[in-house]
């Protein structure tokens, strides 16, 4: 982490599910902080044509998009070669996609539960391996992963999605740790509580007037932030520190009676997920 932030000019961004949500906002902070230009990944053209036509029309920024599933190997790697024949050399990389399923192990489907896998950690490793050798080579780069608390605390009813975050936060510090002697290169893991965006439609937090939602702008500040002062691990908010505390020293009887008060174990009674 370094005091002063880094300028972003000159940046090439690229931010997987670009199209809606957090990945959105992402977008249009990245362009605000002056990125020479944006790409945006996603599965729903609409979504991805709308976000980059606001971001082009509202902050001048140069915007592409391209279809792409994260989970496909081979559409990532095709697509990262179209885009360094048509784009450029991507410089900073944002594994933001996501998709929860929000049920029980036993309620889910196997092949729902094989997708929330397929995108949330094994795309990173896709996309990761796509884009970062060009960054080591050019010794300046950035690969960010929008993580979640659920994958240091985990809540019935989102196993698929507990279960991916926690494998993509294993594979983000093994990461960065392993770039530790690579100038210019570094990376950013975001970890922020339940955010208000359609993905978790309908989740009820207990005491929203103690733990409220995020807001998406929110968190795409922060990312943007951390980017820009090379922090590799973030949680939003702050007080999320003090759960990675307790649950270092108190016993698992103790969380259970925590999380149980909280309303942790029925959080996802009323989830409805993106229409």
């Amino acid at each position: 982490m370094t005091n002063t932030r880094k300028d972003l000019r000159g940046e090439v961004v690229l931010i997987t599910g670009g199209g809606r949500g957090i990945g959105r906002h992402l977008g249009k902070e990245f362009a605000k902080h002056g990125a020479k230009k944006l790409i945006l990944w996603g599965r729903t053209e609409r979504c991805l044509m709308e976000t980059c036509e606001e971001i082009s029309l509202t902050t001048g920024a140069e915007c592409h998009y391209f279809l792409c599933d994260v989970a496909n190997r081979e559409e990532v790697y095709k697509q990262a070669k179209v885009i360094r024949e048509k784009v450029g050399d991507v410089t900073i990389l944002v594994n933001n996609a996501a998709v929860v399923h929000g049920k029980s192990l036993m309620a889910s489907d196997d092949d729902a539960l094989m997708k929330t896998q397929h995108i949330n950690t094994l795309g990173q490793f896709w996309t990761t391996k796509a884009f970062l050798p060009r960054m080591l080579e050019l010794c300046h780069g950035h690969v960010v992963c929008i993580n979640s608390i659920l994958s240091l605390s985990s809540i019935p009813g989102a196993i698929d999605y507990c279960t991916s975050k926690a494998s993509s936060l294993a594979f983000m510090e093994s990461l960065t740790l392993g770039l530790l002697d690579c100038p210019g290169v570094g990376c950013t893991t975001v970890l922020p509580f339940h955010t208000n965006t359609d993905m978790f439609q309908g989740m009820r937090v207990r005491f929203p007037q103690l733990f409220p939602p995020l807001n998406p702008e929110l968190v795409a500040q922060r990312t943007v932030d951390a980017v820009r002062t090379n922090t590799p691990f973030i949680y939003l908010p702050w007080t999320m520190h003090a759960l990675v505390i307790l649950k270092s020293f108190l016993p698992q009887a103790a969380l259970e009676e925590i999380q149980r008060f909280s309303g942790c174990y029925t959080c996802m009674d009323t989830f409805k997920g993106r229409t």
